[in-house]
Order: structure tokens, then C-alpha cells, then sequence
């Protein structure tokens, strides 16, 4: 019965099928557009991030530069240069103005003047807990074999020497503070063009670092990474990315990616400033969203079962009456007729028979299938339902009809087809619909009827 009501509503429950799916293809394909151009948003927003801190990193080295040629040209600098480090009072004025600069500007953790002997002549430091301090000539140190000091001491006037980026590295030691620094450095030239000596700023790279965008790093040559953690310490560490072109991104996973562009300042020194881009929440929103979008869809797909089961539990209460009228409408006419009730049995039995080997035939197989012969079989028993309406006398006659008798027993057929007809118009939902209800006066219901007129005329005739 269950299949019976699936296969009569077939196209219902393929709709459903067809929108749950198309339903799922919609949810995923839809939150993937969106998450793709969510995701494009954020890769657009992340390169726009990148060209501001390019620029920031610009804007802090273009000063760094300007600020190292103002103190190496100021009037008390020069004066000290001439006077071969000589002149205590062009000294102290130097000396002054350097450490109201450090004072100011914090990203300059050490202002230094070495002469050309590599011994530091001036000193200030920036301390970390941010004090700016002149250290005393007793603790000024010997810097001649400093590659920074050797490599500044080779340029011309007016160039500048930067060192690679690193944790203040001296002879391959750590010295403190513990910090990323670069070092900026130019000679100093007398009256006489001869080189003196140099003015050196060591910088503090995690002040450069302090305004750029969250996620933002800097990977130097030799291939360490410097970031600022959250806590506003620098991550100081090998990086495990290899940037073979100037400009680009590179995914790392599903839910992240690295854009990067190749810097260089200063002749020579070069480094990649990179944004390292993370969007999970991002992923996962999407994945909760399709959840629970298929899980809302699930539970109304399931709510439309209970429906149908319900509808089925339904159908085949309506199945079951249908079938009691049916067969009482057959005791009916076997009440009139005692003789026809073996008829009946038999009449049923022969049209299912006959209906079978006639659905062997190509022609007829897809009209008689087996819900057909299934509804003929339940059917069969009212083909002699018109009976109800001839009259006792000739129905219940014991001898032989007469003509005009037997033309009155003939109307039966049409009594019962009008009959049906009449309850198929109100009752459109019976198991018996027109196609089965005219089954025996209708082809192929006719060749039906013929045999089973046969069979009833020898019963009523009998001889």
C-alpha cells in the first residue's frame, strides 16, 4: 500500500527530492560565492595594508636618512671633525644636541661618533626602561674590527652604509639590548675632505614595526623573520617562506595567505616586507552556516515525512473503506442474485487472468500494469452492480427470459456504468477511478466484459 501511495504520488515527492537538493546545491555553492568574495575582499584589503606599510617603512627611512645627514652637517659636528676630536667644548655642544635628539626620538637606540681608529669619541644611549643616557668616555669601547665600522669607513661623502637586520650582533655575539637593529651610517670628512670617522645611528627596528598593520613582518636576506607579537615583543626567527619575485601572495593553507613585496632602501640591502593574511573565523562561519541551513532544511524535509507517513496511515484507512463499499456494494448485488455470488469469484479470477496474458502483448504492457490489474481485481466484483436496478421478476425468474425480458436484463450493464460513473464525478480520490470504473465497458475493458458476459448469460439462461 505504501508503495501504492508513492508511486501515485511520485511527482510530489521527486519535487522534494529535486529541492532538497537543488536547496543544498544553493547553500553551498551560494556561502562559497560569498566566502570567495569575502575571502577577495580581504586579499584587496590586505594589499592595500601592505602598500601602507611599505610606505610607512619609507617615510621612517627616508627620515632615518635625513636625520643622520642633519647631525653630521650641524655647525658643532663639523667643528669637532676639524678639530680631529680634539676640542672639548665643540665636543660637548655635540654632545648636547645628540642626546636632546636620542631624547626625542626613541627609535634611535644608540647616536654614535667613532674616529677613524674605530674608537668611540660620543655615545648616547636610549635605554629601555626610557631613559636617554650619555655614557661616559671611560665606558666608550674600541670598534675598529665592527664590519658595520669597516664597511662604512669605505664610502664616499654623502653615502650611506646599512647594515643587515639583527639581533645587535657583535663578532657573532648577542650583545644587549636584545632587539632587532639595523645600523645607518655615513663618514665624516674635515675642510680638507680627509675621512675622520663616522656618525652612526643604531635603530631599533621594532619602533618601525610599531605602526604597521597587525600581521605585518620584514624578512632580511639572510632569511630571519621579524614580527611584533601581540604583546608588543618582537618575534625574532627563521622564516619558513622562500619569495622567488618581487611582489605576490602565497597561499599557506584554505583559510590564510602571505603577501609580500621586495624593498630596497639603500643600495645593496634589500629586504621583503609581508602581511601575513589569517581569515578562520571566516571559514568556519561559512561552515556553520551550511550546517545549520541543511540541518533547518533536514528537519522540514523530516516534518513533510511525518506528513506523509501520516497521509499514508491515511490512505490506507481510505483504502480499506474504499474496498468495504466496494465488496458491499457486491453483497449488495448478490443478495439480489444468490447465484451470482459464485459468478462474481469467478468473474474476478477470469479478468486478472485474461488481463495478465494480455500484458504479455508489447502493445498493452504499459497500460496494464500491475497497479491496474491490482485496481481491476479490487474492482472486478461491481460489473454486475447494476443488477440492484432490474426488477425481481426477471432477475430472480426461474425458466427461461423471454426476448423483451432478456432485453430488460441487458440494461444492467448500462445501470452499473452510470452508477459508477456518477460516484467517480464525487469522488475523485477512489481507489476506482474513470479508467476502472468504465474498465468493463471501455477497450480493452470490452474484451473483458464479452467473456465475462459469456460466462454470466449461461449462468442466467442456464441452457
Amino acid at each position: 500500500m505504501s508503495r501504492k501511495f508513492i508511486r501515485e504520488n511520485r511527482a510530489f515527492l521527486s519535487a522534494i527530492a529535486i529541492l532538497f537538493i537543488l536547496l543544498g546545491m544553493v547553500i553551498y555553492f551560494g556561502g562559497n560565492h560569498i566566502y570567495q568574495k569575502e575571502v577577495g575582499w580581504r586579499h584587496m584589503n590586505a594589499t592595500a595594508q601592505l602598500v601602507s606599510a611599505e610606505e610607512v617603512i619609507k617615510t621612517f627611512f627616508s627620515r632615518f636618512k635625513k636625520d643622520l645627514f642633519f647631525l653630521g652637517n650641524l655647525p658643532c659636528t663639523v667643528n669637532y671633525v676639524n678639530s680631529d676630536f680634539t676640542s672639548p667644548e665643540f665636543k660637548k655642544e655635540a654632545t648636547n644636541i645628540f642626546y636632546k635628539f636620542a631624547r626625542t626620538y626613541k627609535e634611535y637606540y644608540q647616536i654614535r661618533i667613532i674616529d677613524a681608529s674605530g674608537k668611540e669619541i660620543i655615545r648616547i644611549n636610549n635605554k629601555r626602561d626610557g631613559t636617554t643616557v650619555i655614557v661616559p668616555d671611560a665606558q666608550l669601547q674600541d670598534k675598529q674590527h665592527r664590519y658595520y665600522f669597516q664597511e662604512a669607513m669605505k664610502l664616499d661623502k654623502g653615502q650611506i652604509y646599512a647594515s643587515s637586520i639583527d639581533l645587535n650582533m657583535e663578532h657573532g655575539k648577542v650583545e644587549v639590548p636584545y632587539v632587532p637593529v639595523i645600523r645607518l651610517a655615513t663618514p665624516l670628512f674635515n675642510l680638507k675632505e680627509e675621512k675622520k670617522g663616522i656618525l652612526i645611528f643604531n635603530v631599533s627596528f621594532s619602533k618601525v614595526l610599531e605602526p604597521l598593520p597587525r600581521g605585518t613582518f620584514v624578512q632580511t636576506e639572510e632569511g630571519n623573520m621579524i614580527m611584533l607579537k601581540p604583546d608588543g615583543t618582537v618575534d625574532f626567527k627563521k622564516s619558513r617562506y622562500k619569495f622567488n619575485n618581487s611582489s605576490g601572495m602565497i597561499n599557506v593553507s584554505d583559510t590564510g595567505a602571505v603577501h609580500y613585496s621586495r624593498m630596497e632602501l639603500f643600495p645593496g640591502r634589500k629586504f621583503i616586507v609581508g602581511m601575513d593574511h589569517r581569515y578562520p573565523l571566516l571559514k568556519s562561519i561559512l561552515q556553520k552556516l551550511i550546517l545549520i541551513s541543511m540541518l533547518l532544511f533536514t528537519l522540514f524535509l523530516f516534518l513533510i515525512l511525518i506528513i506523509s507517513r501520516i497521509d499514508i496511515a491515511k490512505f490506507r484507512e481510505i483504502t480499506r473503506a474504499q474496498k468495504a463499499i466496494i465488496f458491499s456494494l457486491a453483497e449488495l448485488a448478490e443478495y439480489r442474485d444468490p447465484e451470482t455470488g459464485y459468478h462474481l469469484e469467478r468473474t474476478r479470477n477470469y479478468a486478472v487472468i485474461l488481463a495478465e496474458q494480455l500484458r504479455k502483448n508489447r502493445k498493452y504492457r504499459k497500460v496494464l500494469n500491475a497497479e491496474f490489474i491490482e485496481n481491476l481485481y479490487d474492482a472486478a466484483p461491481l460489473h454486475d452492480i447494476g443488477k440492484v436496478g432490474i426488477p425481481d421478476s426477471i432477475l430472480l425468474k426461474k425458466g427461461r427470459l423471454t426476448r423483451e425480458e432478456y432485453e430488460e436484463m441487458k440494461k444492467h450493464v448500462l445501470i452499473g456504468k452510470q452508477v459508477l460513473q456518477e460516484a467517480n464525478r464525487f469522488f475523485r480520490t477512489s481507489l476506482i477511478d474513470s479508467n476502472l470504473a468504465s474498465c468493463f465497458f471501455l477497450w480493452p475493458g470490452t474484451f473483458v466484459l464479452f467473456i465475462m458476459k459469456s460466462t454470466m448469460d449461461k449462468d442466467i439462461l442456464r441452457g
